[in-house]
């Protein structure tokens, strides 16, 4: 009696499958697409090529209607601003139009329960200084603009055109540059809002370090300090901070100005953390 041969999916069908599949959990990503600030322009408030900021907003509903979430994207700052100005993390007119909301960001109870059906905000990173500065590098005909603290100002005024001044509850969280950027602007937002909301701010793998890398060297000083600089981002730093400190780029580590930041922060870091440990290979 002849053997059975074993049953197997033929080729064709497990890559039908296959497709399926994929094509199934790309339509259950949540797509938002991006808000161009209008008239961003007029204040100066552009990305380091000139062009508009922008931010992607997805509405909330029911009991969620009048909480706020408001994320800053993150991004390697090592790049040098004339290189950041013609790639994606310094032009919006070269970023993706349409931006995938997950983790705090998604609107799906059982992976984001606290926040799914609040209004969810990310903040595109363009200025090359976590949201900070404001100057601008001449050379020749070419200009590089770094105005982190307008992009800043203006996307908060247009948000707050859309509800964010009506708001009980806001968290401002980041990742990375937009990790850092949160301890900057944490008490601002506060300030902005009044008494009226209930303001917390969240950093997720932003809290850089003044400390020697694990080559013996401390080389997140000096890049910091020449950020600082260039970028003319002491006159926004927290003034409690500059007046405890000797130089205005500690100011720029999360390790001193936390003390002085008035609204209540939660640090999310690895012990362990590859960009801080390898700086020295950046």
């Amino acid at each position: 009696m002849a053997r059975r041969r074993p049953w197997t999916w033929a080729p064709g069908v497990v890559a039908a499958v296959a497709l399926l599949v994929v094509a199934a959990a790309v339509e259950d990503r949540l797509m938002v697409g991006m808000t161009l600030v209008p008239d961003a322009a007029s204040t100066g408030a552009v990305c380091l090529d000139g062009s508009p900021p922008a931010y992607h907003l997805h509405r909330g509903s029911g009991d969620g209607a009048r909480g706020w979430l408001l994320q800053f994207e993150g991004g390697r700052r090592r790049r040098v601003v004339q290189q950041r100005a013609v790639v994606r993390r310094g032009s919006t007119s070269l970023m993706n139009k349409l931006e995938v909301f997950s983790g705090v960001l998604s609107n799906d109870p059982a992976m984001n329960p606290d926040f799914y059906n609040w209004n969810r905000v990310k903040l595109r990173y363009c200025d090359g200084g976590s949201f900070a500065g404001d100057s601008e590098f001449r050379n020749g005909s070419s200009v590089i603009y770094m105005r982190g603290q307008r992009i800043w100002d203006a996307i908060i005024t247009d948000l707050s055109l859309k509800g964010l001044d009506k708001a009980e509850k806001v968290l401002l969280s980041g990742c990375s540059a937009g990790g850092l950027a949160t301890f900057f602007h944490c008490d601002n937002l506060q300030e902005r809002l009044g008494g009226a909301a209930t303001v917390k701010c969240m950093s997720d793998a932003g809290f850089f370090l003044d400390v020697d890398d694990i080559s013996g060297n401390n080389t997140i000083r000096p890049f910091f300090s020449n950020l600082v600089a260039l970028q003319g981002a002491e006159k926004y730093l927290n003034e409690d901070c500059l007046n405890l400190t000797l130089d205005p780029y500690q100011c720029f580590f999360p390790q001193y100005v936390l003390p002085n930041i008035k609204t209540p922060y939660f640090i999310l870091n690895s012990a362990y953390d590859v960009y801080q440990r390898s700086m020295e290979s950046l």
